[in-house]
């Protein structure tokens, strides 16, 4: 139903120039692996077993790009059997390491549910292929997965200490008949979706310069985790549901550095309802690239009982170009106050229809250098929507009809650049939803030549805003503060920055204190006890 980009040469060498590294050749399907350079093998560490998996009987004959054998152009062998033998030992006792020195054929790679254990590849060239028919996890820690992806309460106990480096995992994704996925779903079975990577109730998980392409469903999936560091990566596949690093709650302290995304649906997900289902907290997202659906979806609540939050998430140094929205926050009514707790997003630049597409509540949410580049090219606005205006803040467009409540949105030093023929809005306010705190503290609309003004700042539905602040604000192509008969919604205005804007504001609206040019008199005025008096510059 939805229009999802794909792959474009000129993307992956850009992703390429990104990382500083070159890309692996083509095979005659066209089909490009990113490169991430060679690596070296792991240095020695005591009480670490290494086991090479050319020396524990793998055929390492398989072509990552096709997963056919790389001399004959026949059947490859799959080498899934030897690894999962040679790991079966790990444990707290016997941590074991292997160094995939080669590309191999897997039938699914099903480690040890508990942890301590490590897949070091040597950078290109080395890594996996999952086989046709596997129906199943690419790298799991637990036997082949025989649960349901989301189980629901109570969490299990955590095991610990997993990493993977310097390899590539090929999910081969299909059409349900010819990939991984036989089932007949190319995502999986109707009970369980196939990963490329599913890590479920471990503590200290390492993911560095990982090249995980073409999978059934998810990337990455990451439930129940906890000291989660990923950096360096690349997911790349079409599709819906081919989210890029997925996590279910609970979750805790996870950051993701300088990865590049190019996924079909979520760029991240961080989706407290589901696995186990629990709480997610302090997640930083810094140096990366999106080309996506959504950069990062997050919601608490899929309307059963158990309600969740989302707490202490950054966001910084990224580029992203999102199709449906920056931010998807929520997808139904019903989450708690100030559910998706604290948010905080700068330094980036975002082409996509609105930067939040809300329709959960938040608590506090701050924007900070952030540039946004009004687009509709692949949006899909499902119903009800009042109106597709574009903005840093709007009804989601998938959810538009949710209602909810937002304590705080602030913008510093953030701006829009307006292309011609889109309708834009900083805010955009309706399905009877309200913002308590709105500020303003460095704004302006940058305008390609031929654009139009922007009509107003906040544009106001069915809607509210409890208290605008407007400390810095460059009026200059934004006509209005608000949509007409907009402050009717508006309970008081305030900041510094009012007078400067040469806008009129009604006297009823404003706060005490606040030099404003007065819709009645069309002076600089000021309110004092309530009282609306003459206001001379000092």
């Amino acid at each position: 139903m939805i229009d999802r980009r794909g792959f474009l040469k000129t993307g992956l060498l850009a992703a390429g120039s990104v990382f500083g590294y070159s890309l692996l050749g083509c095979d005659s399907s066209g089909f490009v692996i990113p490169c991430l350079g060679p690596a070296p093998p792991p240095t020695p560490a005591a009480g670490m077993t290494y086991l090479r998996a050319s020396e524990i009987g793998c055929a390492l004959d398989c072509d990552l790009r096709n997963g056919r054998n790389k001399y004959t152009g026949g059947a490859a062998t799959d080498d899934g059997p030897h690894i999962n033998a040679a790991m079966a030992a790990a444990s707290a006792d016997n941590p074991i390491t292997l160094i995939i020195d080669g590309s191999a054929l897997i039938s699914g790679l099903f480690l040890p549910a508990g942890g301590y254990w490590n897949i070091a590849g040597l950078g290109c060239g080395t890594g996996f292929f999952v086989k046709t028919g596997t129906n199943n996890d690419g790298i799991h820690n637990g036997p082949p997965a025989v649960l349901p992806n989301n189980p629901g309460p109570p969490a299990p106990a955590r095991g610990m200490n997993v990493s993977l480096s310097n390899f590539t995992l090929n999910g081969n994704q299909g059409n349900g008949f010819d990939g991984n996925s036989t089932s007949g779903i190319r995502q999986g079975s109707k009970v369980a979706w196939y990963f490329g990577i599913n890590l479920t109730n471990l503590d200290n998980i390492m993911i560095e310069k990982v090249v995980v392409v073409n999978t059934a469903a998810f990337h990455i999936r990451l439930s129940n985790v906890g000291n989660v560091a990923v950096s360096g990566s690349v997911m790349k596949s079409q599709g819906l549901s081919t989210d890029g690093l997925h996590f279910d709650g609970p979750a805790n302290d996870i950051t993701i550095s300088n990865c590049n995304f190019t996924t079909g649906d979520d760029s991240i997900a961080l989706n407290s309802p589901e696995g186990y289902s629990g709480n997610i907290s302090r997640v930083a997202v810094t140096n990366c690239t999106f080309n996506s659906l959504s950069l990062m979806r997050l919601y608490t609540t899929n309307g059963g009982p158990n309600k969740f939050s989302i707490d202490t998430v950054s966001v910084s140094n990224c580029i992203g170009t999102l199709s449906e929205a920056a931010f998807l926050i929520g997808v139904i009514d019903g989450s708690k106050p100030n559910s998706v707790a604290s948010l905080t997003i700068s330094d980036c630049s975002l082409t996509a229809p609105t930067v939040l597409g809300v329709a959960e509540n938040f608590g506090t949410i701050v924007l900070k250098n952030v540039t946004l580049v009004p687009s509709v090219s692949n949006v899909v606005w499902v119903s009800p929507q009042t109106n597709h205006i574009c903005g840093f803040l709007r009804p989601s467009p998938l959810y538009g009809g949710v209602t909810y409540v937002g304590s705080s949105l602030s913008f510093e030093n953030c701006q829009i650049y307006l292309n011609p023929d889109i309708q834009v809005a900083a805010v955009v306010l309706d399905s009877d939803s309200t913002i308590e705190n709105l500020t303003f503290n460095g704004f302006k609309l940058q305008k390609a030549a031929s654009s139009s003004p922007m009509p107003n700042l906040v544009e106001i539905g069915l809607g509210s805003v409890r208290q605008m602040v407007l400390d810095s604000l460059d009026s200059s192509h934004i006509q209005a503060p608000v949509s007409a008969g907009g402050f009717s919604s508006v309970g008081s205005v305030s900041g510094q920055g009012a007078l400067a804007t040469g806008w009129e504001f009604p006297d009823a609206v404003m706060a005490n204190g606040v030099p404003y040019l007065s819709a009645s008199t069309g002076l600089p005025s000021i309110k004092v006890g309530g009282v609306v008096e003459p206001y001379t510059q000092p």
